[in-house]
């Protein structure tokens, strides 16, 4: 058959069991990548250690992200369950700033173990700079190395579940998920939807 018409500029169909490339398009070009970003901030902070029913302080430096956001304050406490959450559902800024900051002891050292794992995975057009994948320079990946690294996040049944969540109420937080195709598309399990005007 006929290859499908697909309006991004990179794509890529990979089975998720065996990692055969079913269908790709510019799959290996470096592009920006906006929130999807926060897959890779999230399976780095679940194969951190920490628990999920840890309770974080939030500091001043975590707070006051631009763009999608949890609004968290300075001195709240919140589980790192909830910062999960946060990240995955409502892609918040903030969340990912504290995630980082909490599982990493800094917020550098934290991306700095991101990069690592996407190295284990394979992922060669891949570079990280923040934890929420606001446009910076340097920060990158591809449709490919996405594939992989949503692979990895599959076979993490933590994160698999969170990413599957349609809402979820956690204290005094209430998430929807961003992610639309959980309820128009039968089948669909997750990820992550990223968007900014140059991703």
């Amino acid at each position: 058959g006929a290859a499908p018409g697909v309006s991004a500029a990179s794509a890529v169909l990979m089975d998720g069991d065996s990692g055969r490339v079913l269908y790709e398009k510019d799959s290996h070009t470096r592009r920006p990548i906006a929130s999807i970003t926060k897959l890779m901030t999230a399976l780095t902070a679940l194969e951190s250690g920490h628990s999920l029913k840890e309770t974080v302080t939030v500091k001043q430096e975590w707070t006051g992200a631009e763009g999608s956001s949890l609004y968290l304050r300075p001195g709240e406490e919140i589980s790192l369950e909830t910062l999960l959450y946060g990240l995955m559902l409502r892609s918040g800024n903030d969340a990912a700033l504290a995630i980082a900051g909490w599982c990493g002891d800094t917020v550098e050292d934290f991306v700095a173990q991101m990069n690592q794992k996407a190295r284990q995975l394979g992922m060669e057009d891949s570079a990280f700079v923040n934890p929420n994948g606001l446009n910076a320079e340097g920060h990158y990946s591809s449709a490919y190395d996405m594939a992989l690294l949503a692979q990895a996040c599959l076979d993490n049944d933590t994160l698999a579940e969170i990413a599957a969540t349609r809402s979820i109420t956690l204290g005094t937080y209430t998430f929807t998920n961003h992610n639309k195709l959980l309820w128009r598309y039968e089948g669909c399990v997750g990820l992550k939807t990223g968007y900014t005007e140059r991703s």
